[in-house]
């Protein structure tokens, strides 16, 4: 099993994971596994009480495990430090080893990359939770009397699904297609939508379903399945969208639809935009901007629908908590319907970050969508909108 790293946790909402285990919300244990790198540190389960982040080498800010009222702050600061790179600029746990009470500074690197943080040791979790899910759901089908891990679960998915579709016969199949999922790449054809199957539709359920039923013999039920914290509705790439050569242009003369209409959308200021990646690491601090009452809501509310779609059973677990419904028309209408105010953080939550947030709300979810670059690069190379469930 590998070692983390600072890009571990810009992935599938890792470095908010990391902060609810140090925190213990959410029902985490502050527990990490130590993995033993050319020989130093020791191996161990490791309990931090402080978390430290160092800039250019000197100590800007550190928060005791109980101060999980700190939480946004530590997740901005931690967000800040993700976008620094060298060994000067770290992100550090001090506390002691479970065994013997060995007190010890640790860094991200001699930290195991457990299934929470999407480990392979016991196979990608997301994957992992939807075989098991699957399996439980099988063990329904073939009334096997056996103990697994999502029974329960199961048991409720398919109540609810018979309550609500009233079909005789109930649940005859599953079957796992989740790696057959479609991608789902951004587009423009008289406003912007993100395709499902290549076609413009928001009837999604063939295209986002994870394991896909078959309920009296015939009447297929999408679902789609999703394990942890922050999830996405969007995740398409923007490198032929938005050009290095577009941002080094501050996008003087720039005619790409799908990029124009993001701007005209969120009202999002061009050249501001190019200076956080122009200026980024040389002082630029970024602002935040209210445009509720300049953007272009009726078209991010279209959007949100494209990209949430409808015909599909929203399977969900989050450490201990399940949560499953069935995403009709008239419920994706309702989640993307914004009620509050739509603001842009230029730089980010901390203003110096080479990103730009986007964030907006309905009265189901907290929406935010980013544009940053997920290898490690300047230049932004996808558009993200990440969720939370009310």
């Amino acid at each position: 099993m590998a070692n983390l790293t600072k890009s571990d946790l810009g992935k599938r909402g890792n470095e908010e994971i990391f902060l609810k285990k140090f925190f213990e919300m959410d029902h985490r244990m502050n527990l990490f596994n130590v993995k033993r790198k050319n020989g130093k540190p020791k191996e161990g389960i490791f309990a931090p009480s402080y978390l430290v982040f160092k800039v250019d080498g000197d100590e800007v800010v550190s928060y005791l495990s109980d101060q999980s009222g700190d939480y946004q702050e530590a997740l901005a600061r931690m967000q800040e430090n993700m976008e620094l790179t060298g060994p000067r600029n770290q992100i550090l746990l001090v506390g002691k080893f479970q065994n013997d009470n060995t007190v010890a500074t640790l860094g991200l690197g001699d930290l195991q990359k457990t299934s929470e943080f999407g480990g392979q040791g016991g196979g990608n979790r997301g994957n992992a939770y939807e075989d098991e899910f699957l399996k439980s759901l099988q063990c329904e089908i073939e009334c096997i009397c056996e103990h697994t891990k999502y029974e329960d679960q199961a048991k409720e998915l398919i109540a609810l699904i018979n309550k609500n579709q009233k079909i005789k016969g109930g649940i005859s199949e599953a079957i796992k297609v989740g790696g057959a999922n479609k991608p789902r790449p951004l587009n423009y054809s008289g406003g912007l939508y993100v395709t499902a199957g290549g076609k413009k539709t928001k009837d999604i359920g063939s295209t986002v379903s994870d394991i896909t039923a078959t309920f009296g013999g015939a009447k297929q039920i999408y679902l789609s399945c999703k394990f942890g914290d922050t999830l996405t509705f969007i995740n398409s790439g923007v490198k032929t969208i938005f050009t290095d050569k577009d941002y080094k242009n501050s996008f003087k003369g720039y005619k790409n639809n799908i990029g124009s209409a993001l701007f005209e959308m969120f009202n999002i200021d061009k050249i501001e935009y190019a200076r956080i990646f122009n200026q980024y690491g040389k002082g630029y601090k970024g602002k935040v901007v209210d445009v509720t009452q300049k953007c272009q809501t009726t078209k991010i509310e279209d959007l949100l629908q494209y990209a949430i779609g409808y015909n599909y059973y929203m399977v969900h677990q989050s450490g201990p908590k399940f949560t499953t419904f069935e995403m009709t028309e008239q419920l994706m209408k309702t989640s993307s319907k914004l009620t509050g105010k739509v603001k842009l953080h230029y730089g980010g939550a901390r203003g110096s970050g080479k990103r730009l947030d986007i964030h907006c709300e309905s009265s189901k979810y907290k929406f935010m969508f980013n544009l940053r670059n997920k290898q490690g690069g300047l230049y932004p190379s996808h558009i993200m909108c990440d969720y939370k469930k009310k």
